[in-house]
């Protein structure tokens, strides 16, 4: 069984991984087994570990028997992946938590999440558990990192948009009063990522919405601005290795 929360600064799967492709893609990943170790490759490296940050854009897998997995994924522009990558990362490939931290999530998981029920509990009980978890952590996402306000206001129009275009980029820059090429510099500046990588994330993740939210993956991925569902269905596949209708198939959202 697969369930995703999302929120504005994160994504969360809860899976039970079967061997997924080998991907990357532009979010830190923070993995934790809620069975034994789990077996992790990233780039050439194989390791064994219960829990493991892993940096964005590079090449990695797991295998964990089909034992639950947690797995965040912050996308570069958030506040929590520039905390991470400053207090754990440092430009490193992942690094691995010791078991102490690794055993208090686990904990705080099983105490909030295992036993949930339906309705707004579940978004009162999921945000309270992803308080403590970060807690646990040691992370602060109080520190803001995006400073410049043109970007914040670009994040912001791009989160509103049901459709992600050809010609977006030049929209926004409008908006913000820059030129096509400024904002793009600026983006990556403030970042870290490409402002058209960036579009591709925002892209698979509106599909998903308007999946979840009844519509068939033809008219989602359409709808979000893939030229068709075979584009956003290999594009997919390529950033997390998974395919959509494995995510259909078993999913429940609880939108922060």
């Amino acid at each position: 069984m697969t369930e995703i929360f999302y929120s504005m600064d994160h994504v969360l799967l809860v899976a039970d991984y079967n061997e997924p492709e080998k991907h990357k893609h532009w979010a830190k990943h923070l993995l934790i087994s809620l069975g034994g170790e789990m077996k992790c490759f990233v780039k050439d490296e194989e390791i064994n570990c219960s829990g493991i940050i892993i940096s964005s854009n590079v090449f990695h897998t797991i295998e964990n028997n089909g034992n639950d997995v947690l797995v965040y994924l912050f996308d570069e522009t958030t506040d929590i992946a520039k905390e991470i990558e400053e207090k754990y990362l440092k430009g490193k490939f992942y690094h691995i938590l010791t078991l102490n931290v690794v055993q208090e999530i686990k904990k705080i998981w099983n105490e909030n999440m295992v036993n949930k029920t339906e309705g707004n509990s579940i978004e009162n009980k999921y945000c309270n558990t992803y308080e403590r978890i970060l807690k646990a952590c040691k992370l602060d996402t109080k520190k803001p990192y995006i400073t410049d306000e043109r970007i914040k206001k670009v994040l912001l129009l791009l989160q509103e948009r049901e459709e992600i275009t050809e010609g977006i980029i030049e929209e926004v820059a409008e908006r913000v009063f820059l030129s096509k090429s400024r904002l793009s510099h600026l983006f990556k500046e403030e970042t870290k990522i490409s402002l058209s990588s960036f579009l591709v994330i925002m892209k698979i993740a509106k599909t998903y919405e308007y999946i979840l939210a009844g519509e068939n993956i033809t008219e989602a991925s359409v709808r979000a601005g893939f030229h068709s569902p075979s584009h956003f269905a290999t594009t997919n596949k390529n950033m997390f290795g998974i395919s959509a209708n494995e995510f259909r198939k078993y999913v429940k959202v609880v939108q922060i």
